[in-house]
């Protein structure tokens, strides 16, 4: 059941990523441009880093060294960390995306044609 529910996660946001590129195309805004991307890269980021974590030949020894900073982290303590600046990456990028958009339509980019 969990897998479907994961596919349809992946669909629907895959279809979303499909409509705001062709919006990209409609109206060249740098805002949906930059939101499509932003999707885009967080989703190809998000499996390369699984496939990183699970793969065989990335050993994490915990507590190897107890220097300051990320050599004396544990396992859980980096992947929390790396996950909350993905995250909070994604979450400004996606924001100044949503304030170019903001701009373009205060300048009237997304008026309808006359007909």
């Amino acid at each position: 059941m969990s897998y479907v529910l994961i596919g349809l996660n992946i669909a629907a946001h895959l279809a979303l990523i499909g409509l705001l590129i062709f919006l990209c195309f409609r109206t060249k805004s740098k805002g949906l441009i930059l939101i499509s991307a932003v999707l885009l890269m967080s989703e190809i980021s998000g499996l390369i880093f699984e496939q990183v974590v699970k793969s065989d030949w990335w050993r994490w020894e915990p507590d190897k060294m107890m220097d300051e900073g990320i050599l004396g982290m544990n396992r859980l303590t980096f992947l929390m960390t790396v996950g909350l600046v993905k995250s909070l990456l994604y979450r400004c990028l996606c924001l100044l995306g949503v304030f170019l958009i903001y701009k373009e339509w205060r300048q009237g980019k997304f008026r309808y044609p006359p007909t």
